[in-house]
């Protein structure tokens, strides 16, 4: 700890910063005692204390030039003149300062290499030939309520800069490097973000790298956050049970509902139209969840169905609850017991876990008589 401060310390006075803040602080001082000592006898109504040397020194150095008080002796002058040449280049000297600065801090965080400190955000880790879009139309589905978002990869600077270019009026953030380590996650305030998703790095990699590589993100951000929320985007299927394993809370796979599409199309002509309209981000039909009333806690799902379609003009197709499961750690004891160690041993070699992600159930058409639970919202068709 000591060692610490000390080195603290030391960083602070080795800075120009400190360096120029103490050498105008001795400036003022020097020319306020000295005009004092030689104003305080024979200029006492201007110079009645310390202090009045000192409002004057300020406003000399800073070429104010209010003219409420001058020296009137030829020493008080003639420090005059020396503080007004010096302070002119020192102030010069603090405007530079401060400028670089703030300079250098933005071209930092242009570059990647600041930490920014949002709270409640999304980050993004990857990028790939949808990941623009996929930004588009998160900002389009969130209206007015537009949360920050952090983008974490090594793409050009070029290509950078146009994305934050585009987005910039939408706190949008850029945080380079490696997201598969801790320290880049840390600068990117993972431990504080909403959301994480992470798409598979086609830039740079290939699709069986870019999931090995989701893979080993998803598990560093689980070391760092046991509580933040993971939606994985895979290329292939077989990669679906490692990156779960791994405890994302989502996982998607690239082009998994294409086939159904098409084939669906061919049997149900239009239903590519349909799904089009649904999905579309621009469309005024999308399907959200909404919040079910209290009062319909316990309730059958025809008057909830009901309630929604007069008082909402939406259409509920089915509800969803998000289960929290109960996580091993919270089912062992504080202390590391062979019991414990017995447990966890034995469900990890069955590969089991105590339910350490949470669960989202989806009931679709569910019937009229279901009894609505306390966790549960609707889905519906605005």
């Amino acid at each position: 700890m000591n060692l610490n401060i000390s080195d603290f310390i030391k960083s602070i006075l080795s800075s120009t910063t400190f360096r120029v803040v103490f050498v105008f602080s001795i400036l003022i001082l020097v020319a306020a005692s000295g005009v004092f000592y030689f104003e305080s006898d024979r200029n006492s109504d201007q110079y009645g204390n310390l202090f009045d040397s000192v409002w004057w020194a300020f406003v000399t150095v800073f070429t104010v030039g209010y003219g409420d008080i001058a020296p009137k002796t030829l020493g008080g002058r003639l420090i005059a003149i020396f503080v007004m040449f010096s302070g002119i280049s020192l102030l010069s000297l603090i405007t530079a300062t401060i400028s670089s600065i703030f300079v250098s801090k933005k071209i930092r965080e242009d570059q990647g290499l600041e930490s920014i400190k949002y709270e409640n955000h999304i980050v993004i880790c990857g990028w790939n030939n949808r990941a623009e879009s996929i930004v588009d139309t998160f900002i389009a589905l969130s209206g007015s309520k537009i949360p920050k978002v952090i983008l974490v990869n090594e793409l050009p600077e070029d290509r950078v800069n146009a994305v934050l270019d585009k987005f910039r009026k939408y706190s949008v953030k850029f945080v380079r490097g490696d997201y598969t380590r801790a320290a880049t996650l840390e600068r990117a305030n993972i431990k504080a973000a909403k959301i994480a998703i992470l798409l598979p790095n086609l830039a740079q990699l290939s699709p069986a790298d870019a999931d090995e590589q989701t893979v080993l993100a998803t598990l560093t951000i689980r070391s760092i956050s046991s509580k933040l929320k993971i939606i994985a985007f895979i290329m292939n299927r077989e990669n679906e049970a490692h990156v779960k394993r791994a405890r994302a809370d989502d996982v998607i796979i690239s082009d998994q509902y294409a086939d159904f599409i098409v084939a669906s199309n061919i049997l149900e002509p239009g239903l590519t139209n349909i799904l089009g309209r649904i999905l579309s981000p621009t469309s005024k039909n999308m399907i959200v969840t909404m919040p079910i009333p209290v009062k319909f806690h316990g309730k059958k799902f025809r008057e909830v169905s009901e309630y929604f379609r007069s008082q909402h003009h939406v259409l509920v197709i089915g509800l969803l609850a998000q289960v929290e499961s109960i996580g091993l750690s919270d089912f062992l004891s504080a202390d590391t017991s062979h019991l414990d160690a017995f447990i966890e041993k034995k469900l990890k070699e069955a590969g089991k876990t105590l339910g350490e992600e949470n669960k989202v159930v989806v009931n679709l058409n569910p019937d009229d008589e279901y009894v609505i639970q306390e966790n549960e919202k609707a889905i519906v068709i605005q």
